[in-house]
């Protein structure tokens, strides 16, 4: 290149320096940014053991395991690496507080902190890491944690490489004073399941896979954590479970039954059927029915059982008529879940005690705490660190209300998930776990004894609901209902027809059930009424020949049914006289009986006959009319005593006949006759 002069030389070899300068600038701020990026994206610890209550003087175990192997081997061949563990503030807000942090909403304020070398770290033989940091409660100028204190800290564990955080970690500890005299708060585990109506049309059973999935889940749940665990599980289901024929719904029946244990059962009806709708539509006696048929599945299934009768579930809003009808069957005690705590609107608060009261009864009103609703509602990746985190929060909670004067003992803590069945059991046991280890602070209680309401308690007006009215329904059942009661005389009461229409019939009063999936078991079940009504049948177009005036009409009854029926059977015709004009008979399933009937023959010929078959009392009649043949044609002595008295009629009148022309004869020739006057 030419330079016109060495001014110009100058400005360009400058403005070259410059450009130098600044593209080094901005590299090495992008390899800072991208080193901070790296800081941040790399969060590679996971965390699978740590020891959650430290006592006074204890110490603080972590063990987590490092995904990116190249921070690992940063961390094994880099002297300057270090693993920090610091300690926040203690919690003093509660469980908002340890949500806050948890989210990184709040800043994380460290309070102490002590860093390990890899030397100070054991490595596990599983590659997992294992750090211990000691603590006090004093100021010891040593490296030790300093906490202040008992009570909850959220606490971080980072790997620094040349002075870079390179990953971390948040988890919380219980700083715990065992000699401190204190009254536990209650908390209970609660799980609900319901499932699609498992009995079809047809009377088979069908328990979908997403319903397996639930009860897979409660059964692992179950077997760690039995009698920590109140379950309400639809009786309709455990019917479906016990019918079904398919090896993976009987496989799951056997393990349910031994997780199930000592596990208190909270009672429901055989089916949902919303107490507030039953009250609106009328159905008080059906929901009653309902109930004592859910209570004598379980009781069924397991008779050594504890069936809690006094609870109720509300899944769905409760009003005060669905309210009165709960406590008329036995209930005192309510748990709204949350969609049915919802309508409660301002008075949807779990931290405040509640009664509710109807004909003059009180009952207790507990509802489920919404605080842990999302958490316990959807899965996680990490057990362990996801149950710390709700035992942290549950923690929090209780000495925030200690700390605010109030007594933790009256706070009674209700861990479910948003329909109340489980997501992640593994979260559940985690956390009921870590809190089984601190009995003095919070005690895992069941729903089998829970105390009368307290008399101090709030007692909100229930809103309210807004129910469809199921009239329609109800009135197509009932006319269903009434027609197979019709057959209650011909069909034996211990044929298992009538258990599956009973069950037919109860299940399409569930509110679960759709008005389109109703009247597809209505259609279907009368398809199948029509069929038995036409099951009992006599050949039609058949034709009988009588051998005499008095004789004997034999009628082949065929019943194609798979139960024996009582019917009666009336035969009609004017060229037949009987000498019984109704017939009762019992014909055995898928056979056949002969009837026979006696009857006069009132004349020959082929002339029609009806028969006509009908309920056992005779109100209802079966199939349509059956229409045979007489032919009667053995009635030979009858022409002759015709011809005979036809033949002495003639010889009669020719005797008469001649002896009148003999009387005349005679008279002509008497000499009387013949004298003249």
């Amino acid at each position: 290149m030419i330079y016109r002069s060495k001014a110009e030389k100058l400005s360009f070899t400058f403005r070259f320096v410059l450009t130098f300068v600044l593209v080094n600038c901005v590299f090495l701020t992008t390899l800072s940014a991208q080193k901070s990026n790296a800081a941040v994206d790399s969060n590679q610890l996971t965390l699978t053991a740590q020891n959650f209550h430290i006592y006074t003087s204890g110490n603080l175990r972590f063990v987590f395991g490092i995904t990116s192997e190249a921070l690992v081997d940063e961390i094994t061949f880099n002297e300057s690496a270090v693993f920090r563990v610091s300690l926040g503030q203690k919690i003093t807000a509660g469980q908002k507080q340890v949500q806050a942090l948890n989210d990184a909403t709040e800043e994380f304020v460290v309070t102490d902190s002590v860093d390990l070398t890899i030397r100070e770290v054991t490595r596990r033989t599983d590659g997992q890491f294992e750090l211990i940091a000691l603590s006090t409660d004093i100021s010891s100028g040593t490296r030790r944690i300093e906490f202040s204190g008992p009570g909850v800290y959220p606490v971080r564990v980072e790997v620094f490489v040349n002075g870079v955080s390179r990953a971390s970690l948040l988890s919380f500890i219980n700083r715990y004073n065992p000699s401190r005299v204190l009254k536990p708060m209650p908390v209970h585990a609660i799980v609900s399941l319901d499932a699609p109506i498992t009995l079809q049309p047809d009377g088979s059973r069908l328990i979908n896979q997403t319903t397996r999935t639930k009860l897979e889940k409660l059964i692992k749940l179950l077997k760690l954590d039995a009698p920590r665990v109140t379950v309400q599980i639809s009786p309709e289901l455990i019917d479906g479970l016990t019918r079904s024929t398919d090896p993976a719904d009987q496989s799951l029946l056997v393990q349910l039954v031994a997780a199930l244990g000592t596990t208190p059962i909270v009672s429901t009806t055989y089916i949902q059927f919303d107490p507030s709708a039953a009250s609106t539509n009328k159905q008080a006696d059906q929901f009653e029915s309902l109930l004592e048929r859910g209570a004598a599945t379980w009781q069924q299934l397991l008779p050594t059982s504890r069936i809690v009768s006094n609870v109720w579930f509300a899944k769905n809003p409760l009003d005060q008529n669905g309210l009165d009808l709960v406590v008329k069957a036995g209930v005192r005690s309510v748990i709204m879940l949350p969609t049915s705590s919802a309508a409660l609107g301002e008075f949807d608060n779990a931290a405040r005690p509640y009664r509710l009261s109807s004909n003059k009864t009180d009952i207790s009103l507990h509802l489920a705490d919404k605080n842990y609703v999302d958490q316990l509602s959807k899965p996680t990746n990490n057990a362990f660190s996801a149950g710390t985190y709700l035992a942290a929060q549950i923690l929090a909670q209780r000495s925030q209300i200690e700390s605010e004067g109030g007594t933790p003992a009256l706070r009674r803590i209700i861990l479910t998930s948003r329909d109340g069945s489980v997501y992640n059991g593994d979260l559940i046991h985690e956390a009921m776990l870590i809190l089984s280890r601190v009995p003095q602070q919070v005690a895992l209680r069941t729903m089998a004894n829970l105390p009368a309401p307290r008399l101090d308690a709030y007692k909100p007006t229930l809103p309210k609901v807004n129910i469809a009215s199921f009239v329609e329904r109800a009135t197509k059942i009932t006319n269903l209902r009434s027609d197979i009661e019709k057959l209650r005389t011909t069909i034996s009461p211990d044929a298992q027809v009538w258990q599956d229409w009973e069950q037919l019939l109860l299940v399409m009063s569930s509110d679960s059930m759709t008005d389109a999936q109703c009247d597809e078991f209505i259609s279907v079940t009368r398809s199948e009424l029509k069929k038995i009504r036409q099951s009992v049948t006599l050949q039609e177009g058949t034709t009988f020949t009588l051998g005499g005036r008095e004789s004997e009409l034999r009628l082949d009854l065929q019943n194609s049914s798979e139960f024996a029926m009582t019917v009666q059977v009336k035969v009609v015709s004017s060229k037949l006289r009987f000498s019984k004009g109704v017939e009762t008979v019992e014909i055995p399933a898928n056979s056949s009986k002969e009837l026979v009937v006696e009857v006069v023959a009132l004349s020959n010929g082929l002339f029609p006959v009806e028969v006509r078959i009908f309920t056992a009392d005779g109100l209802s009649q079966l199939g349509k009319k059956i229409e045979v043949s007489a032919r009667v044609n053995a009635l030979a002595g009858l022409g002759q005593i015709v011809t005979g008295v036809g033949l002495l009629l003639l010889a009669t009148w020719w005797v008469a006949h001649i002896r009148r022309k003999y009387r005349k004869k005679v008279s002509k020739n008497h000499p009387v006759l013949r004298s003249k006057p």
